[in-house]
């Protein structure tokens, strides 16, 4: 019972917060996923769709096959999400289960992955349809799988650490960086003489070869959705945004887990410090020397190898003290841990505080870590729809929406409410939309002036309702 208190612990605290998470509605790169992506016919067909990078395939084809088991009676959305919600949960245990051996007892890893598991971060990509969980789940394969590699090479081992690391790319491709912390991770077992090892080159191999297997057959793709140069203008900014999000995250826990500084008498720790340092400093090319730098959520899947730095930490400190201090009571100090992290968790779900990190280091509205517009109380395009159809019945509808008032969920959300729908239509890659005929609708964000619309499509717009999302206008002449 005493090795399964842990682990119960971790995932009670995350339950604590996941409602919330778990019951909001779609945003735009979720719904389009779902209805560009994951809808169509077969995992062969989304394979060969790979014109745009949210089309991270394997979690597509898997949500492709979970939407098919929608059970009757529940909100799909809801449904949807679980997929996501179940690889954190994974990723949870298998940390557990798979590392706490590895880091002197469970007991280490308890106050670290409850502040992952209740953190803003984590509970956003725990609950999205979005393929960032999945990854961190095949991170935390492959580090185990090339673990055991590392300790003893054999072809098993070699294999199933090839099938972790396929998982990871052809979830995301960005993710052969993570990978390359999986081999720094691994690294030290193989001894000063590493670079003699072939064992070490087969391990640092695999996760490129896996990488040019998925993406060789679609290359062309692949480098299309290159040139389209998705990102950020700024890669201090973006490494800013992960920074403050991990901060964030540990916060209760950044002091204690420098304990490895402390701990210099332990044998060997000057090398693997050194080794394992670089692990943290791998986004820094990938945000500086690119072009565009990455969205802050591509550095997500960092987040159990950076969980494990710090559990290490931990664990120095505690051996430190319990070495020089006979009272030091290991179970008081981790539960009052626990007790802080847990603590630090409630209050960094407050809007407030929330809002404030989104503002300052988040880029506001889009932020990927704290408050995005998407996880706010107004962002509530299910509503819209709902009185769209309320007020309008059977009627067919012909919609322009603009790209700020989030297409792409409306489109969900009317075509499952019964909304007869024969024209939406909105600027995108297709090209700007040519005109509005009189009687079709247009959604406004609510906080958009309908005037340029009018002046842009020489129409009178008229007000039919609004709400905090949007503003519902038809077109009279």
């Amino acid at each position: 019972m005493k090795k399964l208190l842990p682990p119960i612990l971790i995932l009670g605290a995350m339950f604590l917060f996941a409602p919330a998470y778990l019951n909001r509605d779609l945003w735009f790169d979720e719904a389009l996923t779902f209805l560009d992506f994951a809808q169509r016919g077969s995992p062969l067909v989304i394979y060969r769709s790979y014109v745009i990078p949210n089309n991270q395939i394997l979690y597509t084809i898997a949500l492709h096959y979970w939407a098919q088991l929608l059970p009757p009676g529940i909100d799909p959305v809801f449904w949807f999400r679980l997929l996501s919600f179940f690889s954190g949960i994974a990723t949870l245990l298998l940390l557990y289960r798979l590392f706490r051996v590895r880091l002197a007892g469970g007991t280490i890893l308890l106050p670290v992955l409850a502040a992952m598991a209740v953190s803003v971060p984590f509970l956003i990509y725990a609950t999205a349809l979005r393929g960032y969980m999945q990854s961190a789940l095949f991170v935390v394969l492959a580090l185990h799988t090339a673990l055991n590699f590392a300790g003893k090479p054999d072809w098993k081992r070699g294999f199933w650490y090839a099938l972790a690391s396929l998982g990871a790319v052809a979830t995301i491709p960005s993710n052969l960086a993570v990978l390359a912390g999986v081999v720094l991770y691994a690294l030290p077992l193989f001894g000063w003489g590493f670079w003699k090892r072939r064992a070490f080159w087969i391990l640092a191999a695999i996760p490129p070869a896996m990488f040019l297997l998925f993406y060789l057959p679609i290359f062309p793709s692949f480098l299309g959705c290159l040139r389209l140069g998705e990102g950020w203008n700024s890669g201090w900014g973006a490494l800013l945004a992960v920074l403050a999000a991990f901060v964030y995250s540990f916060a209760m826990l950044l002091l204690p887990g420098t304990g490895s500084l402390l701990a210099l008498d332990r044998t060997g720790f000057k090398w693997v410090r050194a080794v394992r340092l670089l692990i943290w400093l791998i986004p820094l090319p990938m945000a500086l020397l690119l072009k565009v730098a990455p969205f802050p959520r591509v550095f997500f899947p960092f987040w159990p190898l950076w969980a494990l730095l710090l559990a290490a930490g931990i664990r120095d400190l505690t051996a430190l003290n319990c070495r020089r201090r006979r009272r030091w009571n290991r179970g008081i100090w981790l539960g009052a841990l626990f007790a802080v992290a847990v603590g630090w968790g409630y209050l960094a779900q407050q809007p407030n505080l929330r809002l404030m990190f989104s503002r300052r280091f988040g880029g506001a509205g889009a932020d990927d870590y704290f408050y995005g517009y998407y996880l706010r109380p107004e962002h509530t395009p299910s509503r819209t729809a709902a009185e769209i159809v309320e007020r309008l019945g059977k009627r067919p509808l012909a919609i322009y929406t603009s790209f700020q008032a989030d297409p792409w969920p409306l489109l969900f959300y009317l075509s499952t409410s019964g909304a007869d729908l024969r024209d939406f239509r909105f600027d995108g890659p297709r090209g700007p939309v040519k005109q509005l005929e009189r009687g079709m609708l247009v959604i406004l964000r609510s906080d958009e002036s309908p005037q340029p619309v009018e002046k842009r499509f020489r129409r009178r717009l008229k007000l039919l309702f609004s709400n905090a999302n949007h503003g519902v206008y038809t077109v009279e002449r």
